[in-house]
């Protein structure tokens, strides 16, 4: 019995993760999901591995282990199959639940907290998200080097043996290949230490030496956005940030659209449970009780990094946080127990009430996750499918909805797949609403002008995705559809797109994949502006060898008017110029862009005279 009740104080936790995350572990791919799935299109030698393994995002975010090696080596093997990443992702969230069951235990000395801890971190709602979508990898990757290292910095503690103190270094050290957060474990290591075991505190000051040199490294060489969503702002907002992220700790985001509460009792628990936790704080500080201001200092300490973020709240980043808001509450469990009978009745009503609350709403919040992944799905494969049916034609996709294309079509799911030449009906645009700072529908939607170029040579054809299964409508939609009139050019065009080769002039080059190399001059046939406010917009890419001998010139015009000199200087890079437009111009059905470089160059094995590659141009 004894080795039983052992089994079920280590198994319980994660079998109730299981059991409320059920869905998620059957859930299929979405959304930031695919742009990672596609890296094994770009890794073709051990160059493009170590590119594509240690290269920081866009995003300014470098994380080999649990972004980039994770998906690159599952998807090799499974490119079509979540459970692989799903599975890997439980096993790992098994192990941290294991790890916070022996921290708290070996931190208070009581196996009852250690029991509660990992059970109040699962029910909590933030992990809904965590626990469905395998782009989060990096949250619980990352929460099982925080806690790997600091177990082995309690096992030192504990035994004065200085092989857990170098292991705890390892798994700090390795943490930082999974997530940015990892930066945070001295603070972590240091609070417990200085209020719960002081005669180790000088231990701890070593650690901050990798964490500072890290943090100075990623300001330098990850690329940081000035604007957008993943913008840091260091500003009076940060409080704001906070107070934010705590009430969504406490109080599920989704409570209201799940349960017919009235909007005041989600305000009145938050009021209720912070108003309790900071009286059960005042009573441990009064009795000298450290332990739970530590686990409160954590939950400030876990959330730092992404407190700056003020455009880009998002629940899962309280994946870590809640960890020890779930420590916090297993603590008070623990002392509850010293306590007269009515402290301890109103410890467990509000125990209970928080357990009640949360765990419905996170097993309901991982269904949604679940049953718009499995519409992914079936879009995704059923243009699969399509493909296999009609190879070397363009799909186009009518009826896809806000789900489906902020879960697939945003991220690019079908090339994901090895599937290209997939667009959205015209109109989409109008019918789909999405965050404009995600990005544009119109960006993939194709134009009317194209659609009517493809269905005039029999190169498009046309599925409607709404229902369990993708349906062929290409006739019924070419005799509907209303097609613009002769002549009309479209108002953006992607030269690196297949259709697009109707509306190119003469002198450009083949397709090279999904771009399009320039010579020394190129025209693009766009349609005009409808008013004076609207701009051309250039984009494209500068290789680095073209800048070696000297900035790049880059004269435009539209029908012989010109319209401004664009000087690269930056190679390896991406570009993007705007221009005004001549008012005689706006409402024209059709105009010709020339743009025209000041130089090209020859790259080793290509005898062609290479300019820019490109690219889009648009009029909006």
């Amino acid at each position: 019995m004894r080795r039983l009740r052992s089994a079920a104080w280590w198994v319980l936790p994660s079998l109730l993760c299981l059991a409320v995350y059920w869905y998620g572990l059957k859930a299929w791919f979405q959304q930031d999901d695919f742009a990672w799935l596609q890296q094994r299109f770009y890794v073709h030698n051990w160059h493009d591995l170590l590119g594509s393994l240690f290269r920081p995002t866009p995003h300014g975010t470098w994380r080999p282990l649990s972004e980039r090696a994770f998906f690159l080596i599952l998807s090799s093997l499974f490119p079509t199959e979540a459970l692989p990443f799903r599975i890997c992702a439980f096993l790992t969230q098994f192990a941290n639940l294991a790890l916070v069951s022996s921290i708290v235990w070996r931190m208070s000395g009581s196996r009852v907290a250690g029991f509660f801890a990992p059970i109040f971190w699962t029910v909590n709602s933030s992990l809904s998200q965590t626990m469905a979508w395998s782009s989060a990898y990096m949250q619980v990757l990352c929460g099982l080097f925080l806690l790997l290292a600091f177990h082995f910095l309690l096992r030192h503690i504990e035994t004065g043996r200085w092989r857990y103190y170098w292991l705890q270094w390892i798994a700090f050290l390795a943490g930082f290949l999974a997530m940015e957060t990892n930066i945070v474990y001295p603070l972590l290591a240091a609070s417990y230490v200085l209020l719960c075991a002081r005669q180790h505190f000088r231990r701890t000051l070593p650690l901050f030496v990798p964490s500072i040199l890290f943090g100075i490294l990623n300001m330098v060489f990850a690329p940081k956005q000035a604007t957008g969503l993943y913008a840091m702002h260091f500003d009076l907002a940060i409080p704001e940030t906070f107070l934010t992220y705590w009430r969504w700790a406490l109080e599920p985001r989704q409570l209201l659209m799940l349960a017919s509460y009235r909007e005041w009792t989600g305000t009145v628990g938050v009021v209720l449970f912070t108003a309790g936790l900071a009286g059960y704080l005042a009573w441990a500080v009064r009795r000298r009780e450290w332990l739970p201001v530590v686990f409160a200092a954590w939950f400030a300490i876990l959330l730092a990094p992404v407190l700056p973020l003020r455009e880009h709240t998002s629940a899962y980043y309280l994946t870590l946080p809640v960890m020890a808001v779930g420590m916090l509450l297993a603590q008070a469990v623990e002392s509850a127990r010293r306590w007269p009978a009515v402290w301890k009745a109103a410890v467990l009503v509000v125990v209970g009430a928080f357990v009640l609350i949360q765990t419905p709403v996170a097993r309901t919040s991982v269904q949604w996750w679940f049953h718009r992944s499995r519409a992914v799905k079936g879009m995704v494969l059923g243009v699969m499918r399509a493909r296999e049916l009609h190879p070397g034609k363009a799909i186009l996709l009518t009826e896809v909805d806000d789900n489906l294309f902020g879960g697939a079509v945003l991220d690019n799911a079908f090339r994901a797949m090895g599937v290209s030449e997939v667009y959205l009906a015209p109109g989409s645009e109008n019918s789909i609403r999405i965050d404009p700072k995600l990005g544009r529908v119109s960006d993939f939607v194709l134009p009317p002008e194209m659609m009517a170029e493809a269905l005039k040579q029999g190169r498009l054809v046309v599925y409607a995705v709404g229902g369990p299964r993708l349906r062929n409508i290409t006739q019924s939609y070419a005799r509907s559809v209303v097609l613009p009139p002769r002549g009309a050019a479209p108002r953006r065009v992607d030269v690196g797109d297949p259709l697009a080769a109707f509306f190119l002039g003469p002198t450009w080059y083949t397709l090279d994949g999904t771009f399009r190399w320039m010579p020394r001059s190129a025209t693009v046939r766009l349609g005009g502006p409808r008013s004076a406010a609207e701009r051309l917009y250039v984009s494209g890419f500068c290789p680095g060898a073209q800048v070696a001998a000297g900035p790049i010139e880059m004269a435009v015009t539209a029908e012989g008017e010109a319209l401004g000199v664009a000087r690269i200087t930056k190679g390896d890079d991406r570009f993007t110029f705007d221009f005004s437009l001549p008012g005689k111009l706006i409402g024209r059905a059709s105009i010709e862009v020339s743009i025209t470089l000041n130089r090209t160059t020859k790259i080793p094995g290509d005898e062609r005279e290479n300019g820019l590659v490109f690219g889009v141009f648009e009029i909006r």
